[in-house]
Protein backbone atom coordinates (compact mmCIF):
# COMPACT_ATOMS: atom_id res chain seq x y z
CA UNK A 1 0.00 0.00 0.00
CA UNK A 2 1.38 3.40 -0.94
CA UNK A 3 1.11 6.65 0.95
CA UNK A 4 -0.50 8.33 -2.06
CA UNK A 5 -4.21 9.09 -2.06
CA UNK A 6 -6.47 6.71 -3.99
CA UNK A 7 -8.02 7.64 -7.31
CA UNK A 8 -9.61 5.78 -10.17
CA UNK A 9 -6.60 5.18 -12.39
CA UNK A 10 -3.65 7.31 -11.38
CA UNK A 11 -3.83 7.55 -7.58
CA UNK A 12 -4.54 11.26 -7.62
CA UNK A 13 -6.94 13.37 -5.66
CA UNK A 14 -7.99 16.98 -5.66
CA UNK A 15 -9.60 19.29 -3.24
CA UNK A 16 -11.77 22.31 -3.69
CA UNK A 17 -12.74 24.67 -0.89
CA UNK A 18 -16.17 26.16 -0.77
CA UNK A 19 -16.04 29.93 -0.67
CA UNK A 20 -17.87 31.00 2.43
CA UNK A 21 -18.70 27.39 3.21
CA UNK A 22 -17.91 25.54 6.42
CA UNK A 23 -14.48 24.47 5.16
CA UNK A 24 -13.43 27.87 3.93
CA UNK A 25 -10.42 29.27 5.71
CA UNK A 26 -9.65 32.89 6.60
CA UNK A 27 -10.38 35.78 4.30
CA UNK A 28 -6.74 36.71 3.59
CA UNK A 29 -5.76 36.46 -0.08
CA UNK A 30 -3.04 33.90 0.63
CA UNK A 31 -5.32 31.63 2.66
CA UNK A 32 -6.65 28.66 0.76
CA UNK A 33 -10.29 28.71 -0.29
CA UNK A 34 -11.08 24.99 -0.44
CA UNK A 35 -13.92 24.12 -2.79
CA UNK A 36 -15.23 20.56 -3.29
CA UNK A 37 -14.37 19.12 -6.69
CA UNK A 38 -17.57 17.07 -6.70
CA UNK A 39 -19.13 16.46 -3.27
CA UNK A 40 -21.46 13.71 -4.53
CA UNK A 41 -18.97 11.50 -6.34
CA UNK A 42 -15.64 12.63 -4.82
CA UNK A 43 -16.16 13.50 -1.16
CA UNK A 44 -13.01 14.73 0.54
CA UNK A 45 -11.44 16.00 -2.69
CA UNK A 46 -10.95 19.77 -2.96
CA UNK A 47 -9.16 22.48 -4.91
CA UNK A 48 -7.95 25.85 -3.68
CA UNK A 49 -9.74 28.49 -5.74
CA UNK A 50 -7.21 31.08 -4.52
CA UNK A 51 -4.34 29.06 -6.01
CA UNK A 52 -5.58 29.12 -9.62
CA UNK A 53 -3.13 30.99 -11.80
CA UNK A 54 -2.32 31.29 -15.47
CA UNK A 55 1.00 29.73 -16.46
CA UNK A 56 0.58 30.40 -20.18
CA UNK A 57 -2.04 31.94 -22.44
CA UNK A 58 -0.94 30.17 -25.61
CA UNK A 59 -1.31 27.29 -25.14
CA UNK A 60 -3.68 27.80 -22.24
CA UNK A 61 -2.05 26.34 -19.13
CA UNK A 62 -3.35 26.73 -15.58
CA UNK A 63 -1.90 25.80 -12.19
CA UNK A 64 -4.02 24.87 -9.17
CA UNK A 65 -3.54 23.16 -5.83
CA UNK A 66 -5.68 20.13 -5.07
CA UNK A 67 -6.13 18.14 -1.87
CA UNK A 68 -7.63 15.13 -0.21
CA UNK A 69 -8.96 15.53 3.33
CA UNK A 70 -9.11 12.24 5.24
CA UNK A 71 -11.64 11.39 7.96
CA UNK A 72 -9.10 9.08 9.65
CA UNK A 73 -5.35 9.75 9.82
CA UNK A 74 -3.08 7.76 7.53
CA UNK A 75 0.44 6.64 8.29
CA UNK A 76 3.42 7.52 6.11
CA UNK A 77 5.20 4.42 4.84
CA UNK A 78 8.41 6.45 4.57
CA UNK A 79 8.67 7.76 8.13
CA UNK A 80 5.80 6.24 10.15
CA UNK A 81 4.24 9.62 11.01
CA UNK A 82 0.49 10.18 10.79
CA UNK A 83 -0.99 12.64 8.31
CA UNK A 84 -4.53 13.88 7.79
CA UNK A 85 -4.48 15.42 4.33
CA UNK A 86 -2.56 15.55 1.07
CA UNK A 87 -1.98 18.44 -1.31
CA UNK A 88 -0.64 18.44 -4.85
CA UNK A 89 0.27 21.30 -7.15
CA UNK A 90 -1.28 20.41 -10.53
CA UNK A 91 -0.52 21.98 -13.90
CA UNK A 92 -3.32 21.60 -16.44
CA UNK A 93 -2.64 22.10 -20.12
CA UNK A 94 -6.17 23.11 -21.08
CA UNK A 95 -5.44 23.05 -24.81
CA UNK A 96 -3.90 19.55 -24.83
CA UNK A 97 -6.16 18.05 -22.12
CA UNK A 98 -3.15 16.90 -20.11
CA UNK A 99 -1.90 17.43 -16.57
CA UNK A 100 1.36 17.23 -14.63
CA UNK A 101 1.97 16.55 -10.95
CA UNK A 102 5.53 16.85 -9.63
CA UNK A 103 5.08 16.71 -5.86
CA UNK A 104 2.77 15.35 -3.16
CA UNK A 105 2.72 16.94 0.32
CA UNK A 106 1.39 15.08 3.35
CA UNK A 107 0.09 17.45 6.07
CA UNK A 108 -0.34 16.68 9.77
CA UNK A 109 -3.73 18.45 9.87
CA UNK A 110 -6.85 17.08 8.22
CA UNK A 111 -7.53 20.22 6.16
CA UNK A 112 -4.09 20.86 4.64
CA UNK A 113 -2.88 22.49 7.84
CA UNK A 114 -0.13 21.69 10.29
CA UNK A 115 3.40 20.56 9.66
CA UNK A 116 4.41 18.89 6.44
CA UNK A 117 4.95 15.25 7.39
CA UNK A 118 6.66 14.43 4.10
CA UNK A 119 7.14 15.70 0.57
CA UNK A 120 7.22 13.06 -2.15
CA UNK A 121 8.45 13.73 -5.70
CA UNK A 122 6.10 12.16 -8.24
CA UNK A 123 7.59 10.34 -11.20
CA UNK A 124 5.66 9.57 -14.34
CA UNK A 125 2.82 12.07 -14.13
CA UNK A 126 3.90 14.44 -16.88
CA UNK A 127 1.48 15.41 -19.61
CA UNK A 128 -0.83 12.57 -18.59
CA UNK A 129 -4.21 12.49 -20.36
CA UNK A 130 -6.95 14.18 -18.32
CA UNK A 131 -9.47 11.69 -19.70
CA UNK A 132 -7.98 8.83 -17.66
CA UNK A 133 -8.64 10.38 -14.26
CA UNK A 134 -12.09 11.53 -13.12
CA UNK A 135 -10.66 14.03 -10.62
CA UNK A 136 -8.51 15.66 -13.29
CA UNK A 137 -11.44 15.74 -15.74
CA UNK A 138 -13.61 17.56 -13.22
CA UNK A 139 -10.78 19.90 -12.27
CA UNK A 140 -10.29 20.75 -15.95
CA UNK A 141 -13.99 21.61 -16.18
CA UNK A 142 -13.65 23.90 -13.15
CA UNK A 143 -10.35 25.59 -14.04
CA UNK A 144 -10.25 25.65 -17.85
CA UNK A 145 -13.08 27.50 -19.58
CA UNK A 146 -13.94 27.06 -23.25
CA UNK A 147 -12.75 30.57 -24.08
CA UNK A 148 -9.31 29.96 -22.52
CA UNK A 149 -10.07 32.07 -19.46
CA UNK A 150 -10.06 30.71 -15.93
CA UNK A 151 -13.45 29.45 -14.79
CA UNK A 152 -12.72 31.02 -11.40
CA UNK A 153 -15.01 33.85 -10.25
Amino acid sequence: MTARPPSALLALALFVGASGGPMAHGAAANDPAWVPVDPQTMPGVFYDSNSIRTVSESPTVRAVTVAWFYAQPRISEANGQPYGSVTQPVTLNCAADTYTVTQVLHHAGNDATGAIVESIPVAGIRNAPVTRDPVQRRLRDLVCAANGKSARK
